[in-house]
């Protein structure tokens, strides 16, 4: 207990780890300074430097407490004892005694930190060499980075002053020296310079330098033998001050004359800025800045010059700062001193400083070094030809430069309108304020760059395998960032962020990502494990099969998220039952609980699903058969079938054999055409074996493998993809593959679970496609078949779907200001819940996952001058879309009640009408999105506004109404006695060549057409067949589309009619959704599409005749 009673002592987070004294050894001062007196040197010598005392917590030696306890109360003893932690030189290190084990041997210098190397410290704190002055010289500081054998850093501040030699012999450190004589007191010119070095495992160099000031002060005004109890004390203070925690506070306390800010950092993963980092931007372009980035990511030999050692370190720090949270993994020695040059001749990558003297001597002798002058501002190679360095990507790198050319970097300029600070400490709060802002912009413009760099990388990695697939990322890239992205992809800096990145690591980067990313990349970001590879990306890996190990297939978990408890069947206590308070059982909302310890069972069985399939390797003959695209997700075991004897593999699309022995594909038969599909059993001697029989159109002999105790699981999982096969091309929607692919995987992960006779059973109720087709069949009908062309999905990864409330497409036009996907055509969806979403309607792909507009439902979208898109919302704001940047930052907030249409006058400057619930109108200059008129619309419940000529036509409750551009009444078109009680205008067209009007009124299943010519006259009636409620309605080339809700095979569904404007008769009638057709819209009256209800939430495209 006795050895371990000092760790008690030590602070383990203090901010101290040690504090040194260092000068000119004691026998050297005596020549200097008698050469100084007698021969009057004009150039004073140099001299070599070492350490004079070191000072480390707890400053508590065993020898000092030997000798304390010795000689207690003997005070004339203490001045000639060293108080503090023995330092000795290796040349006096005493030997140990024969026969004596390392337990009896007292280490050396225990207390020295393990960062530290005394023995190169010197040369370190006089980088230049110690030079005695004739003249008294100004303070100086200068810092330090101390690296361990293991990578560790330290950090040091070392302050440099001059002392005068005094006569008469005094105690200096405990030792009595030699001191210069004469009648004047001192040597006539000899001026000695010192340093103090504070050691610290934390990078405060601001706060470090501002003790040191402070301690300068003191020392400058103590005899020669008070210095040591002066840093003593010194240090005995810093190493009774915590390191303070991450958080908003900051570390503050008053060391004569100044108060002292030892600033905390942001969070525990955020790096600990006490520096200034606009230094970089003061000594470079943001060109050249971005060329150092560059040759940092790329790992190159970098050796930075200055005339001032101070700026060597504080340049290096700041642009490890930049590259936050990537992290430099070479060596970084920010100061050499003359006798360590030798270092820059290191093969390996490498961050180092020199004296700005030294620069034709490095590049003289080094080649492939990346030399960078800090006081001019340049960069150059050692080579004579110039460096190989690629260029950062061009829009990340102008979105740089845009942004630092931005930022205030003088501090003058900020003070120029204030009043002279009259309080010492007051001015430096004021100037650290403005420091702490300017760092935080800096910090964040670097992080966008990184973010803007790096963020796709994410899409190409295998989290299951820890694999990052460089190749296809590479075919994503631009040309002409080939170069750049292929350097980076091979160093140790990249490596180490793919290992963070695959361990899903929340830091800096993560978290700018999550906050720049669309909603639904978040979401999926949450899921157990990624997709699995596709075929692409396996025939990609296989070219490497002799250089690496092979690439496993992964069956990966699908989004639990979306898939609804299946109802189990109970094994013994599995489901646990809610007992009631009557004594009485129910089930909680009527569904079965699984209870936590069944639920560990399913998902190890899942698990180990995975794994299995993970030693599967399908031979290149099988690559060679399969689409791109496709994944393998279930693996039989070894069976026999007609075709041979292998393994069943099963993927979105097919069904195929591996054989054994020689390694071959045989098709079996894709899904679409799949005929029938039955478990039977065949017989093998007195044994009945379950075999599966699947027949198929194209093949006149029925397949058949003998699947034994697999054969129920396997049926079950081929007629389930067969149906949502079946279904996907009835309804032109892919996702029922997807379900189907669901489905199958929970029946494969039930019956490994369950493991009893009841285990198919349980999984039949996963059967949701199959029982679907067998027992409601749902018949599309032709007319439907032959219109629709596709489905999508904007609520993807959403935990329910979303009502589609309005659909905007836009056509596409080319900007060069505009990335070329940006110049497509999109459609804009405003989802349920202030949720627009934007996709490529040359593809009909996700260009961008959500914008988020507010909160409440959207009514209204409509594009102005090709650049925004014009947003109406029941909140009563206008929310304005920037199409080039996706993002909205402009709201219109003039309107008191929900925004219910908007419509553009083209001209110059063009104009935007808005209208609210409230029966107002304004109109919008675009320019200055200022209002220059409003007026109000008579009658309830304006829903809309459509412009005609310079008429505004308005849909206002019981009546439309025609105003004039000034805000006059024309003409009104009201509900008339035929019309029942609390009937309404829904929607209208105008048909200009027909002179038409065409109306939906509420409570009615009919469109009414009126004459313009004589809107007094009765309209005309068109019926809708089966329709129940009509929603919206669209004018398409000579046809009007109705969209709304009717009866099909005896079901509400979501319809929508096709009338013939001229003959004014239905052509066609669609079965457009599961639920009511929200809303329609046309593309460039080539396509029609409809949005739904949140029962369904998806988009119907179809074919315009």
């Amino acid at each position: 207990m006795a050895e371990a009673a000092p760790q008690h002592l030590e602070l383990p987070w203090g901010l101290l780890e040690l504090c040194a004294l260092l000068g000119p050894p004691r026998d050297s001062l005596r020549g200097p300074e008698q050469g100084a007196q007698k021969k009057g040197a004009k150039s004073p010598p140099s001299l070599a430097p070492e350490v004079l005392s070191v000072f480390v917590p707890p400053f508590v030696s065993k020898e000092d407490s030997a000798a304390a306890a010795a000689a207690a109360g003997a005070s004339s003893g203490t001045l000639g004892k060293a108080k503090r932690r023995s330092f000795r030189r290796k040349r006096d290190r005493p030997r140990a005694e024969p026969g004596r084990g390392p337990r009896g041997a007292e280490p050396e210098d225990a207390g020295i930190p393990d960062g530290v190397d005394l023995l190169a410290l010197p040369q370190l704190c006089f980088p230049g060499g110690v030079r005695v002055a004739s003249e008294p010289e100004e303070d100086r500081v200068h810092f330090l980075v101390l690296t361990d054998v293991c990578g560790n850093r330290t950090h040091g501040v070392v302050a440099q002053y001059y002392r005068p030699l005094h006569d008469k012999h005094c105690f200096y450190n405990g030792k009595t020296q030699w001191e210069a004589s004469g009648p004047s007191g001192s040597a006539a010119g000899c001026f000695v310079p010192f340093a103090v070095c504070v050691v610290s495992r934390f990078p405060y160099y601001n706060a470090l330098k501002d003790c040191l000031s402070c301690l300068l002060t003191h020392l400058k005004l103590c005899k020669d033998f008070e210095v040591d109890n002066h840093i003593k004390d010194f240090a005995a203070k810093l190493s009774l001050i915590p390191s303070p925690p991450p958080g908003p506070l900051h570390l503050v306390f008053n060391m004569k004359p100044l108060q002292i800010v030892f600033p905390s950092r942001a969070d525990p993963e955020s790096p600990l800025i006490d520096l200034d980092l606009h230094l970089p931007l003061l000594c470079f372009r943001p060109e050249k800045v971005l060329q150092i980035l560059t040759c940092l990511l790329t790992e190159r030999r970098l050796v930075f010059f200055s005339s001032s050692w101070a700026l060597l370190t504080l340049v290096a720090e700041c642009f490890m700062a930049f590259l936050h949270p990537l992290q430099w993994q070479h060596t970084f020695v920010p100061i050499l001193s003359g006798q360590m040059l030798d270092f820059v001749m290191a093969p390996t990558s490498f961050l180092m400083g020199c004296h700005l003297d030294h620069f034709a001597e490095v590049s003289k002798e080094a080649d492939g070094l990346i030399l960078i002058n800090i006081d001019t501002g340049s960069i150059s190679s050692s080579n004579s030809e110039d460096a190989d360095v690629p260029d950062i990507p061009l829009l990340a790198a102008q979105t740089f430069i845009q942004s630092i050319q931005s930022l205030q970097l003088h501090h003058e300029l900020h003070l120029a309108h204030l009043c002279a600070s009259t309080d010492l400490n007051e001015g430096r709060a004021s100037r650290r304020a403005w420091q702490h802002r300017l760092n935080c912009q800096i910090q964040q413009i670097c992080l966008q760059l990184l973010v803007s760099i790096f963020r796709e990388v994410k899409n190409h990695l295998n989290y299951e395998h820890r694999v990052f697939n460089s190749e296809e990322f590479l075919k994503t890239r631009a040309p002409g960032d080939q170069q750049f992205y292929k350097q980076v992809l091979e160093t140790y800096m990249f490596h180490a962020f793919l290992k963070a990145r695959l361990s899903r690591r929340m830091d800096a980067f993560a978290q700018m990502e999550l906050h720049t990313q669309s909603e639904e990349d978040r979401i999926n970001g949450t899921l157990l494990s990624p997709r699995r590879p596709t075929i692409e990306k396996m025939a990609s890996r296989k070219s490497t099969l002799l250089q690496a190990a092979p690439r496993r297939k992964v069956v990966s978990m699908p989004d639990l998220q979306v898939i609804a408890v299946p109802e189990l069947l109970p094994r013994n206590s599995s489901l646990r039952k809610i007992h009631t308070a009557d004594g009485g059982s129910s089930h909680a909302g009527q569904q079965k609980q699984i209870d936590p310890e069944t639920f560990r069972e399913f998902y190890n069985c899942w698990k180990e699903a995975e794994a299995e399939a993970q030693e599967v390797s399908l031979p290149l003959s099988a690559l060679e058969h399969l689409d791109k695209n496709e994944c393998v997700y279930k693996l039989s075991s070894s069976v026999k079938t007609n075709l041979g004897v292998g393994k069943i593999a099963m993927t979105q699309k097919r069904l195929f054999l591996l054989t054994e022995g020689r390694p071959g594909y045989v098709e079996i038969a894709a899904f679409r055409d799949m005929e029938e599909v039955r478990s039977t059993t065949v017989a093998f001697l007195l044994l009945r074996i379950p075999t599966l029989k699947i027949k198929t159109a194209s093949k006149k002999e029925v397949f058949e493998a003998n699947l034994k105790t697999e054969c129920d699981l396997w049926h079950l999982m081929v007629k389930e993809m067969w149906a949502g096969k079946k279904l996907a091309d009835e309804h032109k929607d892919p996702q029922y593959v997807q379900q189907a692919l669901t489905h199958v995987l929970l029946m494969d992960a039930v019956v490994g679970t369950l493991q009893s006779p009841g285990a198919i059973y349980a999984a039949s109720k996963l059967s949701h496609f199959d029982k679907l087709r067998s027992e409601m069949p749902m018949v599309v009908p032709k007319t439907t078949s032959e219109t629709l062309k596709h489905k999508i999905n904007p609520s993807a990864g959403e935990t329910a779907p979303r009502a589609v409330d309005v659909l905007l497409y836009t056509p596409g036009h080319l900007d060069p200001a505009e990335k070329v996907e940006d110049a497509h055509p999109k459609l804009w969806c405003a989802l349920n819940g202030g949720k627009v979403v934007v996709f490529d309607a040359s593809s009909w792909t996700i260009h961008q996952h959500c914008l988020k507009v507010g909160n409440s439902k959207l009514n209204c979208m409509v594009m102005v001058e090709q650049s925004q898109v014009w947003v109406g919302s029941e909140d009563s704001v206008i929310y304005i879309i920037n199409v080039h940047s996706m993002s909205c930052h402009k709201q219109l907030t003039d309107h008191r009640a929900s925004v219910t249409g908007l419509v553009v006058q083209d001209g110059a400057p063009s104009a935007v009408y808005s209208c609210s619930a409230d029966g107002t109108v304004l109109a919008w200059n675009v320019s200055s999105l200022r209002v220059t008129s409003r007026f109000q619309v008579p009658g309830n419940g304006l829903s809309s506004i459509t412009l005609y000529g310079d008429r505004l036509w308005c849909c206002a409750g019981s009546s439309i109404v025609v105003m004039t551009a000034s805000g006059f009444l024309h003409q009104e078109l009201k509900i008339n006695e035929g019309f029942k009680d609390r009937s309404a205008f829904l929607a209208f067209q105008l048909l200009h060549e027909q002179e038409q009007l065409w109306a939906a009124c509420s409570r009615y299943d009919s469109i009414y057409v009126w004459s313009l010519e004589d809107l007094a006259r009765p309209p005309q009636r068109v019926c809708l067949r089966d329709c129940s409620a009509i929603t919206c309605m669209i004018r398409v080339k000579q046809q009007i589309w109705v969209g709304g809700t009717g009866l099909s095979q005896g079901r509400p569904k979501g319809k929508i009619y096709v009338i013939d404007a001229e003959r004014r008769t239905v052509e066609k009638e669609l079965v457009a959704h599961a639920d009511t057709v929200k809303t329609l819209c046309s593309a460039e009256d080539r396509y029609v599409l409809s949005g739904s209800g949140c029962e369904e939430g998806k988009i119907a495209i179809w074919k315009v005749e």
